[in-house]
Parts: structure tokens; sequence; C-alpha cells
């Protein structure tokens, strides 16, 4: 059946869907977090430094899942997303399960990157799917739920962990609860396989056949200004190459850059894929969560790293099942009503995307800051939750900008590309930078403890670029709103 012919969703029915695409995205969470949770006991078992650490939080996954999530959101633009959505999960929960079974940094490296590339597979699908099945004026209240799935992901996983800790903290068999967490997620994989099925593409937006989102290579060839992307990519590519000739570059390097300047190459080539890139506002949402999430995807990865350096008698399954449930409830509660808050006030002012979450993160900065330098783990946890309950609102806002700015056929591609930007930013950088600070810090004669705290302080000059990254979406926003609207409603 094609597209045109498929009816359009029942209310009742999308919440299923709805909640079932947000229950994936936090097993997607549950993954990422699992590894920050479990890092001091995965640290000492491998034997693994603070940069060695912060690059598996952060850039061994971050890179694939980036880089893969262009190519798995063209598919996800041409065929059956349903399809698309199941074997990713299927794929990044098989290797969740062989992460159990690493014997040393490399062996954990591949599992995560594993991981990485299966999760490339997960939100393009799924926020475009969302896009089909609710209209503007309620899309970010939707990609709100779907977002949600950070938060309640995140506070599963402190869960999860609380319950299979056994009855001695110290010693945690970390290896079993990677092989139970992915053994969970295949499982899911069918469940989603079975009950989800593929909507209409434009299904709110549209009475007309819709225009395709991509022309054929050759086409592209045709009408693009080649010589300016051979120099760039080519040149990129040689200098790789040159790197990895004269040992400068490991081997890992070129396999990761040289497939994606081929594929930015012929992204770049792509009339609908640049028309994203050039709107103002898709590049400043994109900054803006990009910088906010480069610090926080570092506290939670040095989170219970941190704290059993503050107070190494605290019990850590004490400690985990409060993170957990500050997650579980400020952040839940930040992601929802933000995202409603917004919908709502967008209404009268469509400013409100960038407004609102500049104010909240510009809050959010000095309780980092105090949380990270106060005497004990109960002032950290009180503080940490009013930081969750705010840094939880600029999520819905953001997804929706993703989507209503773009095409219709190329939405799934407009996630990729602000999942890319965001991710090799945040995911790849935050942890890594932070883990290397610390190492820094170290260097100079500092505790553990404090060089820590040095580390976080400076990582959470991201919340700052952020605040002025949404003040910029604040100023776009109505221009880029107004053509998004003329250009997706076809009649």
């Amino acid at each position: 059946m094609q597209d045109s012919e498929l009816p359009k969703p029942k209310k009742g029915y999308r919440t299923v869907v709805l909640l079932l695409l947000t229950l994936v995205y936090g097993f997607n969470f549950i993954d990422r977090q699992i590894v920050g949770i479990l890092a001091p006991f995965i640290q000492a078992d491998l034997g693994l430094t603070n940069t060695q650490l912060g690059l598996l939080i952060g850039l061994a996954f971050a890179a694939f899942y980036t880089i893969m999530g262009i190519p798995l959101a063209y598919l996800a633009d041409r065929m059956n997303r349903v399809t698309l959505l199941s074997m990713a999960l299927a794929v990044w929960s098989g290797f969740t399960a062989l992460t159990g079974f690493s014997q040393n940094f490399l062996h954990i490296a591949l599992a995560r990157i594993g991981v990485g590339v299966g999760e490339a597979g997960g939100s393009p699908p799924s926020h475009s799917m969302i896009s089909d099945f609710y209209g503007k004026e309620e899309r970010a209240g939707a990609l709100g739920v779907y977002s949600l799935g950070i938060p309640l992901g995140i506070m599963s996983a402190y869960f999860f962990t609380a319950v299979l800790l056994g009855a001695d903290a110290t010693q945690v068999n970390w290896r079993r609860i990677f092989v139970i967490l992915g053994a969970t997620g295949v499982a899911l994989a069918i469940l989603v396989r079975i009950v989800i099925r593929e909507p209409k593409r434009g299904a709110m937006e549209t009475s007309a056949k819709l225009p395709s989102g991509y022309i054929s290579i050759p086409d592209a060839l045709k009408q693009a200004n080649l010589l300016p992307r051979i120099f760039l990519f080519g040149g990129l590519s040689c200098l790789v190459v040159i790197a990895w000739i004269s040992g400068k570059m490991h081997w890992l390097g070129v396999v990761l850059a040289l497939p994606l300047f081929l594929t930015m190459f012929l992204l770049s080539i792509q009339p609908g894929v640049m028309k994203i890139l050039s709107i103002k506002t898709w590049w400043w949402m994109c900054l803006g969560i990009a910088t906010a999430s480069f610090a926080s995807y570092a506290i939670s990865g040095f989170q219970t790293k941190y704290l059993r350096l503050l107070d190494p008698e605290f019990s850590f399954q004490t400690i985990i099942i409060w993170i957990g449930i500050i997650n579980g409830t400020f952040y839940v509660a930040g992601t929802y009503f933000g995202a409603k808050f917004v919908d709502w006030k967008a209404k009268t002012d469509i400013r409100a995307y960038g407004t609102i979450p500049a104010i909240s993160i510009a809050i959010v900065l000095p309780l980092a800051i105090a949380a990270f330098w106060v005497p004990t783990i109960v002032m950290h946890l009180a503080i940490g939750a009013m930081l969750q309950l705010f840094l939880g609102v600029y999520l819905g806002p953001s997804f929706a900008i993703a989507q209503t700015l773009a095409p219709i056929n190329l939405r799934a591609m407009s996630t990729a590309l602000f999942f890319f930007v965001l991710n090799m930013i945040a995911l790849g950088g935050g942890p890594t930078f932070a883990g290397m600070m610390i190492d820094v810090f170290l260097g100079q004669g500092h505790s553990d403890l404090i060089a820590t705290r040095y580390a976080m302080t400076c990582t959470f000059v991201g919340f700052l670029l952020s605040v002025g990254f949404y003040l910029l979406v604040r100023r776009t926003i109505a221009k880029d709103w107004a053509a998004a609207e003329s250009q997706n409603t076809i009649t």
C-alpha cells in the first residue's frame, strides 16, 4: 500500500504509538547512561584512565552514532520506518549485551561503537513518524512526551542498576547488568514491529502528492557547483590519508573519516538537504541544544564517580536510587511541562521557542556550579533536583523546530543532521572534554575530588553559550516558521 492510500491515524492509536516510541527512546538512554552509572566499577575492572572513560562514554559512541545517523535517516525518508526502527533497536540491544563480555578497553570500545551504530537508527524514523501523527500545533507537546524517554530512561537505568547490585554494592557484577539489559531490548524490538503500523507521510499537513525530498545522484551532480565541494572534501580526504601514511593517525580514524567525507559530499549536492542547512533558526537551535547538552552529558557521565569521591562511605545503592527518582520526577516534569508551556505560549508569540529555553538554561548554570561545590551528597542531590527541572525544558521545543522547519519528506534527515551537530558536540565532546580536564588537573597535583570539581566547572561554559544561541533562535524564528508553514501546506 502506498503512503497516499494509508488512513490517517486515530487519536487513541497514535497515543499508544507515541508511548511505545517514548519507551524505545528510553531504552536508548538506558543503554547510554548505564556506562556512566557503572563507570567506577568498569574503570577499576578494566584498568581505564579518566580519558579512556570519557572516550568510552563520549566519542567512541558518538562518532559512529552521528555518522551512521545520516545514511539511516536517508533510508527512513524512503523505506518503512517501523522496520528500520525495530532493526536498529535489536542491533543496539545486542551490542549492549556484548558489552558485558568485554575484557579490555578495545573490546568495550568496539561494543559501544556497535551500540552507537544501532542507536543511530532510532530517533530519525521516530521523529518523522510522530510528525505524521501530530500537527504543528501539537508537535512540541508530542515531541516533549517523546523527550520524556530521556529522563525516564536515565531513571530506569539507575533503578535497574540498583535492583541488580546485590547485597554488597562494593562488588558489582556490571557484566550481568549489560547482558540482561540487552536481552530486554531485543524483546522490545519484536513488540515494536508487531504493534506499530507505518503512518502516511505528511498526513497532518497536506492533501496532495508530496514532492520528493531527494533527487538522483546524477541529477544532483549536474545541478551542483562541484568544484568547491571537490576541493573541500577531496582535500580533507587527502589530509587524512597523508596523516595515516605518516603514522600520525590511527587506521580507525581513517575508517571513520573517509566514509564521513563521502557522505557529507553526497549530502552537499542534494538541494533539499542544503535547504535545511540554510535555515538560520535550525542552526541556532542545533547549537543551543548541543552546547547545553555538552555540559549535561558531562554531568551524567561523571556524577556517580564524583559522588563516590565526595563521600566514599555513603551507600552507592542509595545514591543511584535517588538520582533515578530525581530524573523520573523533576526532569520528567521539566521536559513535559516545558514543552506544553512552549506550545501554549507560542500561540501568541512564536519567539517562545527561543525565549523559554534561554531562560531555563540561564537558571541551570549557577545550579550546576553549586551542585559540584557543596560539601555533602545530600546538598548535591537537592540542588540537582532543581537543576534537572529546568534542564528538561529545552528538549521538546528543540525537537519541534527540527521537524517543523524541515520539508516533509526530509524530516528524518533533519533529525539526523540535528543529532549529528548535537552529539558530535555534546555526547562526543562533553564527557571526553571533562575526562581530559580531570586528568589535566590531576597532573597539576590536585586530588581526584578537586580535579573533578575544576573540570566540571570548566565544562559548564556550555550552558552560557547555549543561552546565547537560544536568544538567536528568538530573533530569527518568526520568519523561518512562516516560510516552513507555506512550504509544507500543499493544496
